[in-house]
């Protein structure tokens, strides 16, 4: 009988290993937030629009993060729509603020 258990733990190893190696290349294998935030930077200085705009990117699980100031809300959505060309990139959370924008007071 315990030969029988030895088996059946061994068989529950094995779907267990194989479970987390299904879970591990879930996620794109070339994924790196490193790259992503170095990628969405370089676009954002080949840009002729963006590349003297002040824009801090940041990416945690693949998801850009932009803070920053721009000088119109254009250049707000152009940042955004160039973000999110970049490989990778599953979603983007635009924070970036117009620099002397008119109030609404």
């Amino acid at each position: 009988m315990s030969k029988r258990r030895l088996v059946h733990a061994w068989v529950l190893v094995a779907m267990l290993v194989a479970c987390g190696a299904a879970s591990a290349q879930e996620k794109d294998p070339g994924f790196d937030d490193a790259l992503i935030t170095q990628s969405v930077g370089s676009a954002f200085e080949a840009d002729p629009v963006l590349k003297n705009m002040h824009i801090a990117v940041e990416s945690r699980d693949g998801v850009v993060h932009l803070t920053g100031f721009v000088d119109s809300m254009a250049q707000v959505d152009r940042a955004a729509a160039l973000a999110r060309r970049i490989e990778g990139v599953s979603a983007v959370r635009n924070a970036i603020r117009v620099t002397n924008r008119p109030s609404r007071a």
